[in-house]
């Protein structure tokens, strides 16, 4: 299921979610890897429509279906400068609610990605305390968030995913993530 996908000026595919709009969700594969990007309620259902006060979710996961074993460090993901950062409707910058942690440089081996891996990023939009967190298979510091108020917003990024073959040929995708959502 390919959700909103558009050109980008060049080849890189869009996927884009909309508040209010049937799909909640971003699942793609490409290549035997599979995206799923997603803004879950305090329920743990994917939403794009929230109440004010309401604390939501970012869930980002990357899964190796394609039967072979790779070499990829999801890691990376948490350092893109837009990766689960807020933006109003006139692009006013909200910031992030985690600071990223030092990453150990293990070398392209340390992270293997073989058929079946599965990496996942979890994180709250606001946190209780600051503290260091545990988002699934990322530990970062949490960043005390206020709630947004009423309005429209929208968390996007774009990323070049390399993933290294072991056995097999490198695969290589840049993609365009967004999920425009509402606090109502």
């Amino acid at each position: 299921m390919i959700t909103g996908m558009v050109g980008c000026g060049e080849d890189d595919p869009v996927w884009e979610l909309y508040p209010g709009g049937k799909q909640t969700v971003i699942q793609n594969e490409i290549s035997g890897i599979s995206f799923t990007f997603y803004l879950m309620n305090e329920e743990g259902k994917p939403a794009t429509v929230f109440n004010e006060g309401e604390n939501f979710y970012f869930y980002f996961s990357i899964k190796n279906n394609s039967g072979k074993n790779y070499y990829y460090n999801a890691y990376e993901c948490a350092y893109i400068t837009d990766f689960f950062r807020v933006f109003n409707s006139i692009r006013m910058d909200y910031g992030k609610s985690y600071n990223v942690l030092p990453m150990p440089d293990l070398g392209e081996t340390g992270y293997p990605f073989n058929n079946g891996d599965t990496y996942t990023f979890k994180i709250p939009w606001m946190h209780s305390e600051v503290a260091l967190c545990e988002g699934e298979d990322f530990s970062y510091q949490s960043v005390l968030r206020d709630e947004l108020k009423k309005g429209t917003y929208y968390t996007d990024f774009i990323h070049m995913f390399k993933f290294n073959g072991n056995e097999t040929k490198d695969v290589e995708m840049s993609l365009v993530f967004k999920i425009n959502f509402k606090i109502q």
